[in-house]
This record gives C-alpha cells, structure tokens and sequence, in this order.
C-alpha cells in the first residue's frame, strides 16, 4: 500500500521565514533598546556621582577660606584662595612694636599647628604679600598643643597694623587655587605668594578633582561680604561622556569674620 508523504510547500517555509525574522528584529530591537537604556543610565549616573563628589570637595576646600582671601583671574575660570588650618582668639598681639610671641587661648588642636598669623585680614592685597608688618606675618607660626593659655611662637618678629574686634587670630596655609584647564579640574597647592593674579599658578602641585568638563560653560562667581550677610562663591560646570549631558551650579557661603 502507497502512504502519502507530509511535507511543507516552499510558500509555506518562505512564509515561516518571514515570521521567523520579522519576530528577530521585533526581539532584537527590544533587546538593543534595553541594553542601550541600561548604558545611558549607567553614563548618566556616572556623571552624577562624579559632580556630586567634586562639588563637595570644591565646597569644603572653599569653606576653609580666609575671610577676603578669594580672588579670581580675569576669565573666571580660576579661584584662588588662602585656606585656614586653625584659629582661636588672642588676648595680646604685637601692636606698637615688632615681637616673635602672641598670647592666645588654646585651640584644642590635637598636635601642633604651623603656619601664618593672620589677625584682621580686610585687604586681598595684603594677605598675598606677606611682610615683616601687616594683617599676615611673612614668618612662620606654631601653634601649640594647650587648652588655657598659650603662647604662639613666630620664626621672626612680626607687627601687626591692626587690632581684630573679636580678637580673632588664624593660622594658615600657603594659597591654594582651582582651576578648570583642558577640561579637568585642578587643585594646585605648594605654589607660594603671588602679589599679583597669576592663574593657573606655576611652580607647586596639582591633582584632579574632576574630568569630562565641557568647554565653555565653567566660572567661579564671587560677590564680596557685607555688613549683613557672608561672602558667598558659586561655582557651575558641564559634564559630557558620549551622548549624556549633566550640569552642576553650586553655591559655596565663605565666613566674614576677621
């Protein structure tokens, strides 16, 4: 006896064919969306983190700032500053005549603090021309370890011209300065007192805060203390990595009180 054969037509396999593939770009296009979604986002987040971890490195290097210690250079794209690395109040300070010793109340540092005296700081000019009179001494002060009273020793006789209201007494470090070069954020430390603007300084070190910077949209602003409120920083960037975009503006409140 005949048995009849089963099979497919060729209309039938073609049709099939067409399914088949209409059905792989339907999932491959899917699939492609997904993993393309899940990339932007990870560009994206990326960027996020990034802003948001430089944002508060720039805000808390800022908030040690000298009071009247900001300056910028004239394209806005730097800002220079002399940071603070400890304070307390004075009970005497040379005034009439120069001395190497300053009275002051413990500052309840955990070890020693060496650095610049600065009493009354109100000129940007002055405090980045250290002399042997002035708001900021050209020789070094120690800070000593003490919680009554203690004496701050200079490595050379200093006269202050001024006498603080509050009878506030710093002691810094050398300036430091942030500026945005090539598209990277720098952090320059170790380059010494210039009269004169000079940005981005020579000489020191630098490290990078921040990467990616867009060109163009980068600038410190800077509006001076007044009677009633803080000197108050703001500082705003652009990011880019491939096809995502993500922009920063901060503001960055400096204390007032000399």
């Amino acid at each position: 006896m005949l048995r009849r054969q089963g099979g497919f037509t060729l209309t039938e396999l073609v049709m099939v064919i067409v399914i088949v593939a209409i059905l792989g770009v339907g999932v491959t296009r899917f699939i492609t969306a997904t993993v393309g979604g899940y990339v932007d986002t990870a560009d994206r987040q990326k960027l996020a983190t990034a802003s948001y971890v430089a944002s508060e490195k720039i805000s808390r290097e800022l908030r040690t700032a000298l009071p009247n210690s900001i300056r910028l250079n004239a394209t806005d794209s730097c800002i220079e500053y002399i940071p603070i690395l400890a304070g307390t109040f004075y009970t005497s300070i040379p005034l009439a005549s120069a001395d190497n010793s300053i009275t002051a109340v413990g500052a309840r540092v955990s070890s020693a603090v060496s650095g610049r005296a600065a009493v009354y700081p109100v000129s940007v000019s002055d405090l980045y021309s250290p002399a042997n009179t002035g708001a900021i001494t050209a020789a070094t002060a120690t800070l000593p370890v003490g919680t009554d009273e203690i004496t701050i020793t200079l490595s050379a006789n200093h006269q202050f011209d001024a006498d603080s209201p509050a009878r506030r007494i710093y002691v810094v470090d050398t300036p430091r300065a942030l500026c945005v070069v090539s598209g990277k954020m720098f952090l320059y430390r170790n380059y010494g007192f210039n009269s004169s603007v000079s940005l981005p300084p020579s000489g020191g070190s630098r490290a990078v805060l921040l990467d990616n910077i867009s060109t163009g949209a980068n600038t410190f602003d800077y509006t001076p203390a007044s009677l009633v409120r803080n000197a108050v920083v703001n500082f705003r960037y652009a990011l880019s990595s491939g096809d995502e975009n993500w922009q920063t503006e901060q503001e960055v409140h400096i204390r007032n009180v000399p």
